[in-house]
């Protein structure tokens, strides 16, 4: 039975199906049970399968790891986290929550384009065409969350700006006049000159935001963090992590080189800090403005919500809950003391919320949906 794994697209469906499937069991299965009760699932999904596009992702991409979830979601036993330190070896229940009304759906493409005169262009609604001219260039929506920049001539014209932000709940992607590309995590910001011109390229952010940066070595490229910090690069692959809510601005970089300096205003700083970065490491900079090096085991997990995954490494529940509140545009609130269990694995942006609660549910994350507000019991 578990043959059906081995095309990942199956694997896919397959586990939605038994997601589905294991709700309607009403009792614990002993061991005697197991494989009765996986028949049993297998011959009521098996039809289904040719038909039906599964919701939820492989929980691990290492082949050992999918090979031990697929036995796993067999008996009974589904979770998209894995917490460390759980006491005792008793085997989960699946936790039935009731359906929510109003149902609150995950984010997707939503941004407003603001122009150098200070007009609005909602690009949710925009159609695949010309958004908008400034001066020399044409700002056209090349697909469903994609903007792009494109110069018309040779004689640019200068000293115009614009800015793309998307609402929580909303994410873009666009095309820079010197082909840098952007990718804007939900409730953050990008303001960038419409043509370059000059010594460097410069652009301010707020939020979360990937960058592939073109090359262009006489012409450096810098990202700042209003009072914050500033990146400056030539040309490479970095993400950064810049929200107010987040204990230390955060940028990691997948490919190429960058030099962190910290610009935030402590009298204990005789100078900015700044350290230069290699692949596969990350730049903490805390609210005292010091720098702290991290070389995290998985460095791609950080670009993830790029590809519509949420990545946890040992993640604590509030962190968690804090990117969950922004894709979703809800409140978190906490009834009594938080938890202090830490999570890994992947879970896709696409889910409905009653979905992501039933998840939190069988890891022991009780919690309800009041209107825009999850609820967290104790």
């Amino acid at each position: 039975m578990l043959t059906y794994f081995d095309n990942p697209k199956d694997e896919v469906q397959l586990r939605a199906l038994i997601y589905d499937s294991l709700e309607s069991i009403e009792t614990e299965i002993d061991d005697s049970q197991w494989q009765p009760a996986t028949d049993k699932i297998f011959a009521r999904i098996h039809p289904q399968l040719q038909t039906r596009k599964g919701k939820i992702v492989p929980l691990f991409r290492r082949p050992w790891i999918r090979i031990a979830a697929a036995a796993v979601l067999a008996i009974g036993i589904f979770s998209i986290y894995n917490y460390f330190n759980r006491p005792g070896t008793a085997k989960p229940e699946i936790v039935k929550t009731d359906p929510v009304s109003n149902e609150v759906v995950p984010g997707g493409n939503k941004a407003i384009l603001t122009l150098a005169d200070g007009s609005n262009v909602n690009l949710t609604n925009s159609v695949n065409d010309t958004v908008a001219k400034q001066g020399s260039t044409n700002i056209i929506r090349v697909a469903d969350g994609q903007l792009s920049y494109r110069i018309l001539n040779e004689k640019p014209t200068n000293g115009l700006y614009n800015s793309i932000a998307t609402p929580r709940g909303g994410q873009y992607q666009l095309t820079l006049s010197d082909g840098t590309k952007i990718w804007l995590n939900a409730a953050s910001s990008v303001h960038f000159p419409v043509v370059f011109t000059g010594s460097e390229r410069v652009v301010e952010i707020t939020g979360e935001v990937y960058f592939e940066v073109a090359k262009n070595a006489s012409m450096p490229f810098k990202v700042k963090i209003a009072n914050k910090a500033e990146i400056e690069v030539l040309g490479t692959h970095f993400n950064v992590n810049a929200y107010d809510d987040e204990p230390s601005i955060n940028t990691t970089l997948l490919e190429g080189k960058v030099k962190v300096t910290s610009t935030v205003a402590d009298s204990r700083l005789r100078t900015p800090d700044s350290r230069l970065l290699s692949p596969g490491e990350q730049a903490q900079i805390k609210t005292d403005g010091k720098i702290k090096i991290d070389k995290p085991a998985n460095a791609e997990q950080y670009i993830a919500w790029k590809n519509g995954i949420f990545s946890f490494d040992s993640a604590d529940l509030e962190m968690s809950l804090r990117q969950l509140a922004r894709w979703y545009d809800i409140e978190i609130e906490f009834e009594g003391s938080t938890s202090q269990k830490k999570f890994s694995g992947e879970m896709q942006r696409n889910l409905s919320i009653t979905q992501v609660i039933k998840l939190l549910e069988t890891n022991n994350v009780h919690c309800r949906l009041e209107g825009k507000k999850l609820i967290v019991a104790k």
